[in-house]
């Protein structure tokens, strides 16, 4: 990484500290970027809430990056069913059951609920132009940005690649990313492919639970061994 990228950076966490000594991250818990930002946030804010959004809740091994995260004094987790949710329930995606008690909301609403509910405006995402051409169109404007700001909300490591990401990581020892079958770098809940044949075999009891809520994955991968 270029010296002058972290400094970038924190020099744009510096700035929403001043805004505020609560910050809201998006965290997806078992991703290099997600480490690698609550790392940075957690000696820089006084509070630091992580919010994750699930598609199953409660997969243990998803369980076990939040409990890395609470380990951290000034960390509190918000759970949130994530906003596709609704979408793959309404479908049908892999699944018969009915909607129930599932609303349709927008990565916005669920941020603004929580900066009301903890009196913030500073909102941090983890992410990156180098993640794909999308992205870099997406967030030219935050990497060019003195602060890594776009649209009121923060992009400290915007400018960051997947293998600042991974030396950061292995430099402070923090959690690996868990990849789940896939070739990325790091990869969370999916319906793909190999990331559904991976979990039925290294968390058999997890695969329940998604086949609980999504039945129709034990009909075209089988059941849990």
């Amino acid at each position: 990484m270029y010296p002058s990228v972290y400094t970038k950076t924190l020099s744009s966490l510096n700035n929403a500290r001043e805004k505020n000594d609560t910050c809201i991250l998006f965290f997806s818990a078992t991703g290099k970027d997600s480490i690698v930002l609550l790392h940075l946030l957690k000696d820089r804010f006084k509070t630091v809430v992580c919010c994750f959004l699930y598609i199953v809740d409660n997969l243990s091994f998803i369980e076990n990056y939040l409990n890395w995260a609470k380990t951290f004094q000034n960390v509190i987790i918000e759970k949130y069913p994530h906003p596709i949710l609704y979408n793959y329930k309404a479908s049908g995606y892999f699944s018969t059951k009915a909607v129930k008690g599932i609303k349709k909301v927008s990565f916005n609403d669920i941020a603004d609920i929580l900066k009301k509910k903890y009196n913030t405006e500073v909102v941090i995402y983890g992410h990156k132009v180098s993640d794909s051409y999308i992205r870099r169109g997406m967030f030219a404007g935050a990497a060019k940005n003195e602060f890594h700001t776009q649209y009121n909300k923060y992009y400290p490591i915007v400018n960051w690649k997947n293998k600042d990401c991974i030396d950061y990581i292995t430099l402070n020892k923090l959690p690996r990313p868990l990849k789940l079958g896939s070739k990325r770098p790091s990869s969370g809940v999916s319906f793909r492919k190999e990331t559904i044949l991976f979990i039925k075999e290294h968390y058999p009891q997890d695969y329940k639970k998604m086949c609980y809520e999504f039945n129709l994955l034990e009909v075209k991968y089988g059941k849990a061994e």
